[in-house]
């Protein structure tokens, strides 16, 4: 659509994890690297926590065949069999020189390459990443103030956003929950980060300004492609409370990126687009006690020598979430569970790593604009640039 064809696209290998944590070449990182073995048959746990339909995986994935019906088809080379995998489009990019690095998904691919080949770490400059959520209060689910009837708040207040995990764990964000232990790679790889957290994304929802001033400027085919795809959500959104519980998360993420590369080389100086401050976190890859070897956690049960040679009684080697439905991460009379695989927990000590994190989008500085952030300008100006 774009016209791009020096751009590439990785896709997905056939390559697999011994029991021994052997890493062979060209995983493809479809399963999260605790369940990965040799082969790509596995029991997704932490994808479950997004519904196969009714919004959910299958129609995220296909986009509800919006692909199909209007993605312009031209001359272009891109043929998807024909692809280099993901792993070999990142050896390829890194192994050129410095190269920033963005991460809007969970962290599997990545992390498998900073494990396979950490002698190319040093060319990697800076981390973007979009997930997680630190200090942020889920603002979704909440009562209103003048309700009249009965309302039982849902997920409002959390630290996470599992709309359909909240019960077990209230802390994790889709992102990170998605391969805790591969976002704890990453995160503690000496890269320097820029974590752009719930925290962050829960204060620039798409609102009806911004919104209604998309629909009327869609110049280009990616804007009307991106526009079909937003209408799309808010038209299949499961109450009337889309403009205010759906978020610019990646877009957003892209955007500080973008501040960040061009104008804060040193990370010394402020975003565009993001009120910016450092923390020190860690992402929690299993629940205490640790050491109890209660059969959800592969990297330790049934290994007299745990996985990737991580230590006995360490942080990872409590029980691990084993799905949307976990007895463990129960509290018996509460609607809060106890489970915290996949948060981005601020902590001190030995554990915590120095992160820059976002912790609110900007307002805009033209105060006589409709549109309330300064990333949207920026975004509706630069989608509708030929």
């Amino acid at each position: 659509m774009m016209g791009r064809d020096d751009i590439l696209v990785g896709i997905g290998g056939d390559g697999g994890i011994s029991d021994a944590g052997t890493i062979y070449p060209n995983v493809g990182g479809y399963l999260p690297l605790i369940d990965q073995g040799i082969t790509t048959v596995g029991d997704c746990r932490y994808r479950k926590a997004v519904p196969l339909e009714g919004g959910g995986r299958l129609d995220i994935d296909t986009n509800w065949g919006i692909r199909r019906s209007f993605l312009p088809q031209g001359n272009r080379r891109y043929i998807p069999f024909q692809q280099p995998t993901t792993q070999q489009v990142m050896i390829d990019t890194i192994s050129a020189g410095p190269t920033t690095v963005i991460l809007t998904g969970s962290h599997t691919n990545f992390a498998i390459f900073l494990m396979t080949y950490p002698h190319l770490k040093g060319n990697v400059k800076h981390i973007y990443t979009m997930g997680g959520g630190v200090r942020s209060k889920n603002p979704t689910g909440c009562c209103p103030k003048d309700v009249t009837t009965a309302c039982t708040p849902q997920q409002c207040g959390d630290i996470g956003n599992l709309f359909s995990s909240y019960s077990t764990n209230p802390y994790a964000e889709f992102n990170i929950f998605g391969d805790p232990f591969a976002a704890y790679q990453v995160f503690h790889s000496g890269i320097p980060i820029t974590l752009v957290p719930l925290d962050a994304t829960n204060t620039i929802p798409v609102n009806e300004e911004f919104f209604y001033a998309f629909q009327q400027h869609q110049s280009t085919f990616e804007a009307e492609y991106c526009f079909k795809s937003l209408k799309m959500a808010r038209d299949t959104w499961s109450d009337d409370q889309f403009h205010a519980s759906y978020f610019m998360w990646d877009s957003f993420t892209s955007g500080v990126a973008i501040s960040g590369m061009r104008n804060d080389k040193d990370c010394l100086h402020g975003n565009d687009f993001a009120e910016l401050e450092y923390m020190n976190i860690t992402v929690i890859t299993s629940n205490e006690p640790y050491g109890i070897y209660d059969g959800s956690n592969p990297l330790f049960d049934g290994h007299a020598v745990p996985k990737f040679g991580l230590k006995k009684g360490g942080v990872h080697s409590g029980h691990v979430q084993t799905g949307i439905v976990d007895s463990f991460c129960i509290i018996e009379g509460s609607r809060k569970g106890r489970c915290e695989d996949g948060y981005t927990k601020e902590i001190s000590g030995l554990e915590a790593v120095r992160v820059r994190v976002a912790t609110k989008a900007k307002s805009n500085v033209d105060k006589n604009s409709r549109l309330d952030r300064e990333f949207f300008k920026s975004f509706l100006e630069g989608l509708n640039s030929p």
